[in-house]
């Protein structure tokens, strides 16, 4: 038999398996905060805030033309910062704890819109670690500008220096939970579905009139209590009570 779920009939589903629903569903978001606090690392993050201007010594005022430079040097001086002189010696400056693969995943370079400041942020298993690479970075970042550049040519002013924040950026215990309960939403539902659409018994008097088939009468089930009540019973009862006697 054919079946065609509508929003009604799904809606009927939701409440027939709401308790089930509703148990997997919180279960799927605990194992997935089991799983976060488990398996996944905590992620810190660190970020300062820098802008570089470039000197001029024939204007003292800074005109729009040297402001639009600036900005759109944000670009290489990012394309520095990542590169693999700098990072070389950021991680020499650390000890070489870290390989350049590490240290270009973690780090990046973000600029406001049209603006000459932009911010370091790199993002460690350890704030300490976060802390130490963005500090390290602005200091070689300095060094190898002014040796491209010169000291007449550009300079950097650091507006926040590298920030500590103990508190993980990630992974997300909301997010995690969230997920994990939307799988296990997905999955008992699906479930509950399926179940449904492959049981062909017949359960209302929809089915019958989809088949094509008219209802001529219903049989009710009787409750403990009417069978035990019924006429029948008590007639049969007294039957083999006259027989006994």
């Amino acid at each position: 038999m054919e079946q065609e779920f509508s929003l009604i009939d799904l809606w009927n589903l939701l409440r027939k398996y709401f308790v089930r629903i509703l148990g997997l569903t919180v279960i799927g978001a605990a194992l997935a905060v089991l799983f976060m606090s488990l398996f996944v690392d905590r992620q810190y993050e660190s970020e300062a805030q820098l802008l570089v201007n470039q000197s001029n010594n024939t204007e003292s005022a800074i005109q729009y033309n040297e402001i639009q430079t600036n900005v759109s040097l944000v670009q290489t001086y990012s394309d520095i910062i990542t590169g693999n002189a700098v990072l070389d010696s950021v991680n020499e400056q650390l000890g070489n704890v870290f390989t350049l693969g590490e240290l270009n995943a973690a780090i990046r370079v973000e600029q406001s819109p049209n603006s000459q400041a932009f911010f370091i942020r790199a993002t460690m298993e350890s704030p300490t670690d976060a802390q130490n690479v963005v500090n390290t970075l602005v200091s070689e970042f300095e060094s190898e500008l002014r040796a491209i550049y010169g000291d007449d040519v550009s300079s950097v002013y650091v507006m926040s220096s590298a920030s500590y924040n103990p508190n993980p950026t990630s992974p997300s215990i909301i997010m995690y939970g969230l997920i994990g309960g939307m799988l296990g939403f997905i999955i008992i539902v699906g479930i509950a579905l399926i179940r449904e659409l492959m049981d062909n018994r017949v359960k209302s008097v929809d089915d019958l009139t989809n088949m094509g088939l008219i209802r001529l009468a219903e049989i009710n089930e009787l409750t403990p209590k009417q069978v035990k009540d019924n006429r029948y019973r008590i007639e049969a009862t007294d039957r083999q009570s006259r027989r006994r006697v």
